[in-house]
């Protein structure tokens, strides 16, 4: 009798308890399972509606799971939707679902893929090398880091749809596009500055008045073109045997106004000087009185007579005199 008797109990309860969260009619525990409908905690969006069934779970009925209700973020963005508006949505659509308390959200965020700087810089150099700005270059976005979305079932790519280009000063103004082919879903203006670079030959290694620069001491760096001046030092051919005359440092831009002959006979050092003519050559010893790089005519000193004479720097420790520089010195 007791058995009975708590059985019915729990039929009328069934029976006269109001909807709750999900339970849309029917009291079979199967029936209950299939109505049950739930929040869903996030929703990733790939298209431009949300529909009932982005934040819903358990719409049996693919019509009404398909309704659209809002509109979606922007691409790449997420909001939070609240309890009291989806408690509204849901009972505008007859959904038989409520929060269990006002602090119930979901996070719907609209799907995308991203298109990043360097491809759109890849783009931009495609598109100014047709413009004639051949060879390697450097870009100068006014906008660095620019960006472009694009839903994620699109194609990540970029085409410029349309460029202007200043060629004596390298400014441009470009306009992209996404994805290249179809139907742009994304577009964006770029601005800047493209710069031709050239490859220029500077020091591996510090190096001070008195070193030879050697070819072991010489690579090479690019540079902007607008950077070359006049006396900018561009071939290698330039470097090779010359001396720093002021300290350069490794990686630093050369002029021709930083180099000189190396020194070969210092001041002070012993010489030996040679007189030539057609009929004879003499050698003695003698003092240099200044420094001589190969080829400078310098004022020595005989030694042992005491004369000066100028004569000809031909190497370390050698140096001529002609009739030419004798008669100079005379």
């Amino acid at each position: 009798m007791h058995k009975l008797l708590s059985a019915a109990v729990c039929t009328l309860l069934l029976m006269t308890a109001p909807a709750s969260g999900g339970v849309t009619g029917g009291i079979d525990g199967e029936d209950m399972v299939k109505s049950l409908i739930t929040l869903k905690s996030n929703a990733v969006i790939d298209d431009r509606i949300v529909r009932l069934g982005d934040l819903f779970d358990g719409i049996a009925e693919p019509t009404l799971s398909d309704t659209p209700i809002a509109q979606a973020p922007r691409l790449g963005d997420t909001v939070d939707i609240g309890a009291r508006w989806l408690y509204a949505v849901a009972r505008a659509h007859g959904i038989d679902w409520q929060p269990r308390s006002r602090y119930d959200r979901i996070s719907v965020r609209r799907a995308s893929s991203k298109i990043r700087t360097e491809e759109i810089e890849s783009a931009l150099r495609l598109a100014l090398s047709d413009r004639g700005l051949d060879g390697e270059m450097q870009l100068a976005l006014d906008n660095p880091g620019i960006e472009l979305q694009v839903p994620s079932s699109s194609e990540s790519s970029v085409a410029v749809t349309g460029l202007t280009l200043d060629d004596s000063s390298g400014r441009f103004v470009a306009h992209v596009t996404a994805p290249a082919q179809g139907e742009p879903l994304a577009r964006v203006s770029v601005t800047g500055r493209a710069l031709r670079l050239i490859e220029v030959p500077v020091l591996s290694r510090n190096l001070r008045p008195g070193d030879v620069i050697r070819s072991s001491d010489i690579e090479w760096i690019s540079m902007p073109a607008n950077r070359m001046t006049r006396g900018t030092v561009s071939d290698q051919q330039t470097l090779v045997g010359m001396s720093p005359r002021r300290p350069i440092r490794s990686q630093e831009v050369i002029r021709t106004s930083d180099l000189e002959t190396p020194v070969v006979v210092a001041k002070n050092s012993l010489v030996t000087i040679r007189l030539q003519t057609q009929r004879m050559e003499l050698s003695v010893r003698g003092r240099a009185l200044e420094d001589g790089a190969q080829g400078d005519v310098v004022r020595v000193m005989n030694t042992k007579s005491n004369s000066v004479v100028n004569a000809v720097v031909i190497d370390a420790g050698n140096v001529v005199v002609t009739p030419l520089t004798a008669a100079g010195a005379s």
